[in-house]
């Protein structure tokens, strides 16, 4: 503050000061000086309030950001979970295992879906099936389980199966989707030969084919077909569209009707 200005001189307004006398052309802009170092300190004084009270409240944001992303490591999970709403089926001690990655919001696979969980439902002893969504995992979750980031028709920690029939040898894999890269009936070969190796032949048929129609072939994906084992081709696809029609009357399965 300038020597000799009195408070109260400083809050007189701008518009009076030419009525007050002064001793000296001097003290007058003594006067008009200590206003403005007066307004500039104020003026300074708000800024860094604010920018305080900025910083504040981005410190208070980052850190509820930070306890966030802990928990979201914790429980493996860094956005909402996502479920495709079926009820695995199934004995959990029963020896085929399979694990059925889809894509949420999509009924694309709602055909296998329906084998799977008939073939479980009619034999719940021997076959036990997981429904998940794609969104569930991470990438490098189905690049370590599938090969790539796709759907798929795991069993028993396996997508890669070599098929016999009629003494040829017939190698498929049940990445991708069905029609474009797989067959529904090579799912159910997959599963019979699984189930042969563990309980012996079935003795009837677990599933049966009649013709229906099944999805658009559209792949669910990302990227091209490359699969851990150096690449897989798409399977042919069948002429006619074909669907599973298990023996028996099955009860109505939550999620697939």
């Amino acid at each position: 503050m300038t020597p000799g200005i009195e408070d109260e001189r400083l809050d007189i307004p701008e518009s009076e000061i030419s009525d007050i006398s002064f001793a000296s052309a001097e003290a007058r802009f003594a006067l008009l000086r200590a206003r403005r170092l007066r307004l500039v300190l104020h003026l300074a004084g708000m800024v860094l309030v604010l920018a305080a009270a900025l910083t504040a409240a981005l410190v208070i944001h980052s850190r509820r950001r930070g306890g966030e992303g802990v928990m979201a490591s914790l429980t493996g999970q860094s956005k909402p979970p996502v479920s495709l709403g079926i009820d695995p089926v199934g004995s959990e001690t029963a020896k085929v295992q399979i694990l059925a990655i889809l894509p949420a919001g999509s009924d694309c696979h709602s055909g296998v879906a329906k084998l799977l969980s008939d073939v479980a439902t009619l034999r719940p002893d021997e076959f036990r099936v997981v429904f998940k969504a794609m969104e569930e995992f991470s990438n490098d979750q189905l690049n370590r389980m599938v090969g790539q980031v796709c759907a798929a028709i795991v069993i028993n920690g396996k997508t890669d199966f070599s098929l016999v029939k009629d003494g040829k040898t017939r190698k498929v894999n049940l990445v991708g989707t069905e029609p474009t890269n797989y067959r529904i009936g090579d799912v159910g070969e997959a599963l019979t030969l699984v189930y042969t190796e563990h309980y012996g032949p079935p003795g009837e048929p677990i599933y049966q084919l009649q013709t229906a129609a099944c999805g658009s072939g559209a792949t669910t994906c990302s990227g091209d077909h490359t699969h851990g084992d150096g690449g897989h081709q798409a399977q042919p696809e069948p002429k006619e569209p074909i669907e599973v029609i298990l023996p028996g009357k099955l009860p109505a399965i939550r999620g697939l009707d």
